[in-house]
């Protein structure tokens, strides 16, 4: 039996008890469970996303480019390096979810917009695609092909995914374990309860860390801090050395999936 079903059937248990307002309120079981799924795999890319962060500042890793981008793709190599069906699925539902919100604010950018640090959402999905059929066409053709890539652009995506592997391998190489990191989940409140448990149960958190306790040596502390901070977000926080992620961002992940349930069923 695949973990990814064990989680989201502990989701469910979790998540089982007395009615509240929260967005998988009438959904049928498995749509409940797609929507677990998309939620914690987005959170999860996200995880990894910040941790990029943390690894270019600690670990002093040169860039060329948008930092964001980098965080990216170094979040897409690490599950990619997985090679497991949760990890791919991973990928998918984080390229789902960029082209969703892409979808959701319109790709409508203004001169501030076009200034600012992030690469457009839609791009940040195709790029997650390109590196999986990159890594490995036979296994991500379908899902390529799902976003209409142009055959061209998915042979040349391994010269992309060729120059991330080669890039990463030279700066990870014999990065040494020991890092300690402390890991703290505080109470998000009433209207944060579902994401705050399904954050928790999940498990991805503690996970994570763990990856970057064994993984690497940084001096000092990281911290790992699940909290509400009044939006959905999640970031890293150099001055505290914190990976700081935000219960909000659970339940945006969540909404965002639901209200587009009558669009993915007709697929």
């Amino acid at each position: 039996m695949r973990r990814l079903f064990l989680i989201v059937t502990a989701l469910m248990l979790a998540l089982a008890g007395p009615a509240q307002a929260d967005p998988l309120a009438g959904l049928s079981k498995s749509e409940r469970a797609d929507t677990l799924r998309f939620a914690v795999n987005n959170s999860l890319f996200t995880l990894y996303h910040e941790v990029g962060h943390l690894l270019i500042d600690r670990l002093k890793l040169p860039l060329l480019g948008r930092e964001e981008d980098a965080a990216d793709n170094m979040a897409t190599w690490m599950l990619l390096q997985k090679r497991t069906p949760d990890a791919n699925q991973a990928l998918e539902d984080a390229a789902s979810g960029w082209m969703i919100s892409g979808k959701i604010y319109g790709d409508a950018y203004d001169d501030e917009d076009y200034a600012a640090g992030y690469t457009p959402d839609r791009h940040r999905s195709m790029q997650i695609v390109c590196l999986m059929v990159g890594a490995d066409g036979p296994a991500f053709r379908p899902v390529a092909n799902s976003y209409s890539m142009q055959a061209d652009r998915q042979r040349s995506c391994h010269f992309d995914y060729e120059v991330l592997d080669r890039s990463m391998r030279a700066l990870l190489d014999n990065p040494g374990t020991g890092t300690q990191v402390d890991v703290r989940y505080h109470n998000g409140g009433q209207r944060l309860r579902t994401a705050e448990r399904i954050f928790r149960s999940s498990g991805i958190f503690d996970s994570v860390a763990e990856e970057v306790r064994r993984g690497y040596r940084m001096e000092g502390r990281v911290k790992f801090t699940a909290r509400r901070c009044g939006e959905p977000n999640a970031f890293y926080d150099p001055e505290t050395v914190e990976v700081i992620f935000c219960y909000e961002l659970v339940q945006d992940f969540l909404q965002m999936y639901v209200d587009e349930l009558p669009e993915i069923s007709r697929k």
